[in-house]
């Protein structure tokens, strides 16, 4: 689904989620999540990437995630963007703050908590735990021409 806040070209897909304080405003409904969510926005139909999801995230201060989920073969990575507050996963219970990342295999159950009085953004990155890539400068290459940007 394309609409006004998305940019489209031969090789890229650009989505304007906005500022993180609006990140409230987006909203899962079932099917697409167990439970209406507020505050959630998956983006791989938006950026057109098969090859992995990722979701935007707000938790405002006091509330935490309506239920605990676990995947059958995707593996999560975590990144806390804004704000604090506390995760979940196997029981164990990890107080999260800007700048952590978690990476969490697909068994283990979690979920999210904002004991903060802020709100709580993180960004969510799912993939196949069996997908191996070649990651840091492996695959990357050196393009030979000066960028050329507009005025």
């Amino acid at each position: 689904m394309l609409d006004k806040r998305t940019t489209q070209g031969t090789n890229f897909t650009c989505f304007q989620a906005g500022s993180m304080e609006t990140w409230n405003e987006f909203r899962l409904e079932p099917p697409h999540a167990p439970v209406a969510m507020q505050g959630k926005l998956f983006l791989r139909n938006l950026l057109q990437s098969p090859g992995i999801e990722m979701s935007l995230n707000v938790v405002q201060p006091g509330e935490e995630m309506p239920f605990q989920h676990k995947h059958q073969s995707n593996e999560e990575v975590y990144i806390v963007v804004g704000g604090q507050g506390q995760f979940l996963v196997d029981g164990e219970c990890i107080d999260v703050a800007e700048g952590s990342f978690l990476r969490i295999s697909p068994p283990a159950p979690r979920t999210w908590r904002n004991n903060a009085d802020q709100p709580l953004y993180f960004l969510c990155l799912q993939y196949r735990a069996d997908n191996l890539i070649e990651g840091g400068g492996a695959d990357g290459r050196k393009v030979e021409a000066k960028a050329a940007w507009p005025n």
